[in-house]
């Protein structure tokens, strides 16, 4: 073999004899450092482990307390279609979670084709609770309170609550208040009418002396007998009037109402009230003020009613304070709800009044019938809302009203 062919050969064993130890030694590291990553692996794995054994426990506890509560839970995804049912709301709802999982909320109707879920009604908004009476699908009637909350990952859950045994008893009890009621108006209707009728029989019996005038004809009366006998008649006219007003008012108060639930501004409402009040009377009449902080708050009401039921306070606050008297109307929203104040500067109501201030019959005033702010309760009560009498910041009476604010088409 020639020299040069002998020294490249050599040459090239030298440097595969390196090529080698250095694949050795980069073999070695790739080595060490799988052995290390095989350990951070197995340790991940580990922890893994550990929390996926975390979350079923985890996982297990919440389903084991969802199963458990009374109250109706359903969740749904962001395109609305039923996830997850909870047996309290297979129960309240009337069906088992297979035959409802997986299907679009709106499509749960009842027989009236109304939504079932709240889930169902886009209108309603995420922490406003609605209570409403609901034909389940397995055909019974339930009185139903529910509430919305929006998810993280875009989808919708519903609390379920049966309320049906509570409505019953809570009607139970308006019955046995409004006997309790019926009782004190009987005896207050007995009192308030016998006072004017007691004038209607006197004054008739003075008509029928003055009449009879020894045998004179109504021809030979004088003139001033005449008009004494106008005087007797339009006593006679104006009792019949009282009593006519007392049954008017009380039939009035004892017929059961429906609320007819039409969209109207706040400020407008105020404005009617406020109008409907400062009508000419020919008597001095104290001045109202409306102060709406509303900004343009719109709510379903009874506009009627609810117009009816203002306007009894802000005349009995007219009424309180006189000729130089003040009244002012005040609205404000409390986030779903609107607080109406009727303050004065008046005498201010007695304290041993406030407990039945609300009740037939129940006044201060010598004519007064003590029916408006019965009337005035039971129209705000009617629409779900409240009344009180408290201490107005100016010296007299307040009157407050809360009333809910409902999304436009959402009744309970």
């Amino acid at each position: 073999m020639p020299v040069n062919e002998a020294t490249n050969l050599q040459e090239s064993f030298r440097v595969f004899n390196q090529v080698t130890r250095s694949l050795e030694r980069a073999y070695s590291r790739l080595e060490d450092r799988a052995a290390g990553v095989d350990g951070r692996l197995s340790a991940a794995n580990g922890r893994l482990l550990n929390k996926v054994s975390e979350l079923k426990s985890v996982t297990g506890e919440l389903n084991g307390i969802l199963d458990a509560i009374p109250c109706g839970v359903v969740a749904c995804d962001g395109e609305g279609t039923i996830t997850r049912l909870n047996p309290a709301a297979e129960r309240i709802i009337g069906r088992p979670s297979h035959e409802v999982s997986g299907r679009d909320a709106r499509t749960l109707l009842d027989h009236r084709g109304t939504s079932i879920l709240l889930l169902g009604r886009s209108e309603v908004r995420s922490g406003t609770v609605v209570e409403r009476l609901v034909c389940c699908l397995d055909g019974s009637e339930r009185f139903l309170s529910g509430s919305v909350a929006d998810l993280p990952d875009g989808g919708r859950l519903e609390i379920l609550s049966d309320q049906t045994e509570v409505a019953h008893l809570r009607s139970q009890v308006t019955r046995l208040d409004t006997l309790a009621e019926l009782g004190e108006m009987a005896a207050g209707v007995a009192h308030e009418i016998r006072n004017p009728m007691n004038g209607v029989e006197g004054f008739a019996g003075l008509l029928a002396k003055a009449l009879r005038g020894e045998g004179e004809s109504l021809e030979g009366i004088e003139a001033a007998s005449k008009s004494q006998l106008l005087r007797y008649a339009d006593r006679i006219r104006k009792g019949v009037a009282e009593v006519n007003g007392i049954i008017s008012n009380l039939l009035l108060w004892a017929r059961p109402e429906r609320a007819r639930m039409d969209p109207v501004t706040v400020s407008a409402l105020l404005g009617e009230v406020a109008a409907a009040a400062e009508e000419p009377t020919g008597m001095p009449r104290a001045a109202v003020e409306v102060v709406d902080h509303t900004s343009g708050t719109e709510i379903e009401c009874d506009r009627l009613k609810l117009k009816l039921a203002l306007g009894n306070l802000v005349r009995n606050g007219m009424e309180a304070t006189g000729e130089d008297g003040r009244v002012m109307i005040g609205a404000r929203r409390e986030g779903n709800r609107l607080r109406i104040t009727v303050d004065d500067d008046g005498p201010g109501i007695p304290t041993d009044l406030r407990g039945r201030l609300f009740r037939p019959f129940t006044t201060t005033k010598a004519e007064g019938t003590g029916l408006g702010l019965a009337l005035s309760r039971k129209f705000v009560e009617l629409h779900g809302g409240s009344i009180i009498a408290e201490t107005a910041p100016i010296g007299g009476a307040r009157l407050t009203v809360v009333l809910p604010i409902r999304s436009p088409g959402v009744t309970s």
